[in-house]
Order: C-alpha cells, then sequence, then structure tokens
C-alpha cells in the first residue's frame, strides 16, 4: 500500500470509497457527484491538502481536509475520514496522519479540527493516539416543527444579504466549521430576519433543499418574547410536515437545546469536536 496527496483525477474514484466506507457507518449516508461537489466547495476541502491510500492503485481510504486562514495562520478540518471495511485494523489513520503532518508543519497549519460521532470509540481512540484532544461536545437534532401558537411580535422579512457583524453581536456560541460564516458564504442559505421597528432582533439561515437548519439566533435583550419560535414556525409554514435537520449545536447551549425540544425536534446523535495543536 501507498499514500499520497489526492488530486482532481481521484474524483471518482473518491466518491465510489466514500459511499463505499460509509455504507455500514453508525449513520449509514451515501452521496451522488453533486453532492461531494458541494461539499467540498462549502467546506472549502482542499484535495492538495487530503491524503489516500491505495492498494494496487485502488483507493481505500482517505482523509480530507478543509483548509481557512485566521490570524496569518491555517486551520485545517477534517472533512471526512473513511477506511474501506476490509482495510480497517492496520492502522491506516494514523499513517495517514504521520504522512501529512510535515506538509502541514511546512504550511504554518495551526490546529487541525475534526468531528467525530461521540459513540464512535474506535475513532475517537485512534484520533487520541493521533495527538487530538476531545473540545467540545456537538448536538445534532431533527424532526418535524410542531405548531406553535406565539404572539407575532416581530414582522419576519427575507434577508438579500449575511450583515456577520450584526450576526454575532446575537451569539452566544461559536459554530462548527459546517455551519460558520465562511461556510455560510459557500452556500448561500436562504436568511430570514425577524424585525421589530425596523431593528433586526433575530436571524435564521436555513437549505429547504436539504431541509437543514444552519443557524439561529435572537439578540439577548430580546430573547424569550416568542421571536425565535416565530422564525422556526417561519420555515414550517415554507415546509410543513418536513423533517428537518439541525446539527452540531455547541451543548453548552442549554437553552437553544430547551428550546429546540420545546419546537418538536429531538437530540438524536452527539458528536465530539476535537482539536489538535502544531
Amino acid at each position: 500500500m501507498r499514500i499520497r496527496q489526492l488530486k482532481g483525477s481521484d474524483i471518482a474514484e473518491l466518491l465510489q470509497t466514500v459511499n463505499a466506507a460509509f455504507v455500514d457507518y453508525i449513520v449509514p449516508f451515501q452521496l451522488d457527484m453533486e453532492q461531494l461537489l458541494q461539499k467540498i466547495r462549502t467546506e472549502d476541502i482542499r484535495l492538495e491538502w487530503s491524503v489516500g491510500v491505495f492498494n494496487e492503485d485502488k483507493l481505500v481510504a482517505f482523509m480530507l481536509h478543509a483548509v481557512r486562514e485566521r490570524d496569518h495562520e491555517y486551520v485545517v478540518y477534517n472533512g471526512g475520514t473513511g477506511v474501506l471495511p476490509e482495510f480497517r485494523g492496520h492502522g491506516l489513520v494514523g499513517k495517514m496522519y504521520v504522512h501529512l503532518l510535515p506538509f502541514f508543519s511546512k504550511n504554518k497549519v495551526k490546529e487541525i479540527v475534526l468531528e467525530a460521532i461521540e459513540s464512535n470509540s474506535p475513532a475517537i481512540h485512534a484520533y487520541e493516539k493521533s495527538g487530538f484532544l476531545i473540545n467540545r461536545q456537538l448536538l445534532c437534532f431533527n424532526g418535524v416543527i410542531q405548531p406553535l401558537l406565539k404572539a407575532n411580535l416581530a414582522k419576519i422579512k427575507a434577508l438579500p444579504h449575511f450583515s456577520w457583524k450584526e450576526f454575532q453581536s446575537f451569539w452566544t456560541i461559536y459554530p462548527s466549521w459546517q455551519s460558520t460564516p465562511e461556510s455560510m458564504d459557500n452556500i448561500k442559505p436562504k436568511a430570514l430576519g425577524a424585525f421589530m421597528a425596523d431593528k433586526l432582533v433575530g436571524y435564521i439561515l436555513f437549505n429547504p433543499g436539504s431541509k437543514r437548519v444552519y443557524q439561529i439566533a435572537v439578540a439577548p435583550e430580546f430573547r424569550r418574547n416568542g421571536i425565535g419560535t416565530q422564525l422556526l414556525q417561519a420555515i414550517r409554514n415554507e415546509m410543513p410536515l418536513e423533517k428537518i435537520q439541525f446539527n452540531n449545536i455547541d451543548a453548552k447551549a442549554d437553552d437553544l437545546k430547551l428550546f429546540l425540544e420545546k419546537q418538536g425536534l429531538v437530540n438524536v446523535i452527539n458528536q465530539l469536536e476535537m482539536v489538535k495543536s502544531l
């Protein structure tokens, strides 16, 4: 077996290996080519920063990495690691990191971030052996938004653009990689704002196609007035009886967790965000 960094000509085989590696995963999933390319674009995955293990020219394991610059240094995000079932148990995850770490150091990478399903003990153990530490727990919710009657204190309107300075003034937690401002600017989800006397007091970002909510936030001084409920009900009106997803919410956000449960969503699975400093 040999390890090398990936290139554009590997995309077709990469898709096959991704689907074969995750067919028996804790949360099985399959991608088509359009979805894989969208993932690469949204997360800023760069193939030359990613790596594959080849057995007789067959891709049997991979590690995808996204790259973003922060404070003149790079942060790398593991956008997916997979090993074909018949090649597991050979330490390939650790070997891929051994291959890449000199490249990361040379390119001034400050830290590597990844997410692993909390119940996936073998993966977590493998990452810990490679020097990763648990940074935070992330909660994943799904379900059908239930109809709730609330006084409509705010006016809900579509937002033509993202005002990140204003949005971030509403935050009490920072989103995970797939929901950061950079990812949102890449994917351009639909945005709704809640206004009171022409003042933006809350917003929500969501994708009607994938039925996924990425962010919801209300200004601290306007919370507990039903504004968050208005925003979610606006989504429900647009997608009645549709099952939605809201993934990777910082577990420290107790108020948001309770809020989503009241809306009818269920915490189905958790992930651990893990970080390795270089």
